[in-house]
């Protein structure tokens, strides 16, 4: 089975209920996943230097509404957000590492209502990763 990942070059709108994410923005890569209710879904994010990865999560055509989007777990080598976006059908979550940093890192994020969540361990580079 090969493993799928997103990255700002070329990921287009996915329709198919669950797998995520939608769109990623930045130097970055995110490992495509499928996000489950009242479970926390580990998935991997690379990064390189610049402006800071972002990544939405749910097609808004679902009409799933969403109550709140929250970063349960900081980052200790960089910065999460996590916010809803769409009129609450989407979640738009980021990521930037501090300046001049490599190597690893991790964040957790939930979405509610019914805990959506995930994990995601990062790898920050020296240089964006490829496409």
């Amino acid at each position: 089975m090969a493993l799928l990942s997103a990255s700002c070059a070329g990921l287009a709108r996915n329709d198919q209920g669950n797998l995520q994410p939608q769109t990623v923005e930045g130097p970055c890569q995110v490992k495509k996943f499928f996000i489950l209710r009242t479970t926390s879904t580990p998935t991997e994010m690379t990064v390189g230097p610049g402006p800071a990865c972002r990544l939405t999560i749910f097609n808004p055509n679902l009409q799933i509404a969403l109550n709140a989007a929250l970063v349960t777990e900081p980052p200790a080598h960089g910065r999460a957000t996590a916010e809803l976006i769409s009129g609450r059908r989407q979640a738009e979550i980021s990521y930037e590492p501090q300046p001049g940093y490599t190597g690893p890192d991790r964040f957790s994020v939930t979405l509610q209502p019914d805990a959506w969540g995930m994990r995601f361990a990062v790898t920050v580079q020296a240089s964006p990763p490829a496409p």
